[in-house]
């Protein structure tokens, strides 16, 4: 196995790391791109990194390669780097639903590490690069065993993962559309700053809908101020607005907000 942190620090291209590092784009137009080291995770810190070292390797996707699909048997634990990964599950009705957006630091295909199930759903890089640390299955299963402060850390995360979820689910359940992009937006933007690098086709697979309609909901947003619609990226401008209106449960949408149904 390759020495994890040479490999991340080689990638790096010359610029610093002090755990979490902002390289700023070259053009200018991007959010700066946030990287992390896997030894320096507070999921980690039970292990060695030497250990850690020997048990990992670093993994790079361009934007829109998968790390693994749906379905596929669970290889491993997967821990972004850089960039940005979509969870996307294809349900029964063939339809794409985007379950989550994860950031470096986040963990994802841990479903299936236990029972060797397949993947519940695919993972896409969003970014160019999108950088991962893997970990085989059985390597992480064989420390899982030995090192309980390192189970425990695992099942804290897992806690943390398990309750962020239930609560974006009972947040927007059964809401309008443009309530549900609200909540997203500002989670997202809460967790990784006012540029949220997602397509109108992105959020619409994590509400659900189609693109027209997460259109005509920014296009809303933007009307009231609260947002900016470039290419490819979302900014946030009325941070205090946007969460007011989350806040206050959407009782009224705008009917632009609102998907068109042709009268019966």
């Amino acid at each position: 196995m390759i020495q994890i942190t040479k490999k991340l620090r080689a990638m790096s291209s010359g610029s610093r790391y002090y755990g979490v590092m902002e390289k700023s784009d070259q053009a200018g137009s991007n959010p700066p791109a946030r990287t992390i080291i896997p030894h320096e995770l507070a999921l980690f810190s039970a292990i060695p990194p030497a250990l850690l070292d020997e048990n990992g390797v670093a993994r790079t996707f361009t934007s829109g390669e998968f790390v693994f699909r749906q379905g596929e048997p669970t290889s491993g634990l997967w821990i972004i780097v850089e960039g940005r990964t979509a969870i996307e599950r294809t349900g029964s009705d063939g339809l794409v639903y985007t379950t989550g957006i994860w950031q470096p630091g986040d963990i994802v295909g841990i479903a299936g590490i236990w029972d060797g199930s397949g993947y519940p759903a695919t993972a896409r890089a969003l970014d160019h690069p999108t950088r991962l640390f893997w970990m085989e299955r059985e390597r992480f299963l064989r420390l899982h065993r030995s090192l309980p402060d390192f189970a425990e850390a695992v099942s804290r995360m897992l806690a943390a993962r398990l309750r962020y979820i239930q609560e974006l689910v009972s947040d927007t359940r059964g809401r309008p559309v443009a309530f549900q992009v609200a909540v997203i937006l500002s989670t997202l933007s809460t967790r990784a700053g006012p540029d949220v690098a997602l397509t109108h086709e992105d959020l619409a697979h994590m509400v659900g809908t189609k693109r027209e309609t997460v259109s005509r909901v920014l296009a809303d947003f933007h009307r009231r101020g609260w947002v900016e619609s470039g290419y490819r990226h979302v900014r946030i401008v009325d941070a205090d607005g946007l969460s007011a209106y989350v806040e206050a449960g959407a009782d009224a949408v705008e009917m632009s907000a609102r998907p068109h149904h042709p009268p019966l």
